[in-house]
């Protein structure tokens, strides 16, 4: 018997195991192959389903759509307690337009979780708003200035894409609503800042890097939306929508690794 040939047989025969990628800070945007992570209402309506019903009127019909459209297991736990795995647990861990939030003195702190809980070698997905493209179409809308209100307008818009998260008190969901229902809702679930939307700040290619370094990554390169170094990561479809396209364009993504 060809020992060589039927050992090279078992091994194309034996399926790899598939990767364990943790998806902190979700929302609704969860995977069937992660491990959902979220202290959002989303992830508490998600793993209580009988109480969807009855927070329809409250949270919207959009919003309820969403969260029964969510898929993969779901963990509610409030990342500032900690990250909720053991010491090596993941293959890779993701997050998008999460850092935002965090404050800057936490940030490093949050990484060090994110380093301890990835097997050596692991990788960490990130997904952010990127202030080099906002700052650059800042720029753009100043040299398009030609004195009139239209220009006028689309130069604040330009403006409100870098500070109207940090700044705003209502949140992204009630701003333009008027009546009884926005009103309840900011009662029983706060206002922006209670519910963590604020942006406290603000990341490009550089300072990222210097964090994750600082942090103990290595390998750090910024990738494709559509490009990763991660096993079956196209198949989470975490950062596609429905036909297929960038979920969040003009985001910054990163990859770097737990060092072997």
């Amino acid at each position: 018997m060809n020992l060589a040939v039927t050992s090279a047989h078992a091994e194309r025969a034996t399926p790899r195991p598939a990767p364990v990628i943790v998806n902190l800070g979700c929302g609704t945007k969860t995977s069937d192959r992660c491990i959902n992570v979220d202290f959002s209402m989303y992830a508490l309506l998600r793993r209580n389903a009988w109480l969807l019903p009855f927070a329809t009127p409250l949270i919207g019909h959009e919003r309820s759509a969403r969260i029964r459209a969510m898929r993969g297991p779901v963990i509610h736990h409030n990342l500032a307690s900690g990250i909720p795995f053991a010491d090596g647990y993941a293959d890779a861990v993701y997050h998008s337009h999460v850092m935002e939030h965090i404050p800057r003195e936490a940030v490093v702190g949050f990484q060090k979780e994110i380093l301890r809980v990835l097997k050596p070698g692991g990788i960490q997905r990130i997904c952010l708003p990127d202030l080099e493209h906002l700052v650059r179409e800042y720029d753009r809308s100043l040299a398009a200035d030609d004195l009139t209100y239209a220009a006028a307008q689309r130069h604040d818009d330009a403006i409100a894409q870098m500070f109207e998260q940090c700044v705003r008190d209502r949140p992204a969901g009630t701003r333009r609503k008027t009546g009884f229902a926005p009103w309840l809702q900011n009662l029983v679930l706060g206002d922006a800042r209670a519910r963590g939307e604020i942006h406290l700040w603000m990341w490009d290619r550089v300072n990222i890097r210097a964090v994750l370094r600082q942090a103990g990554f290595t390998d750090i390169n910024v990738r494709r939306w559509n490009s990763s170094a991660i096993d079956g990561w196209a198949d989470t479809g975490l950062e596609t929508d429905g036909d297929g396209r960038e979920y969040k364009p003009h985001s910054l993504y990163i990859e770097c690794r737990r060092p072997l």
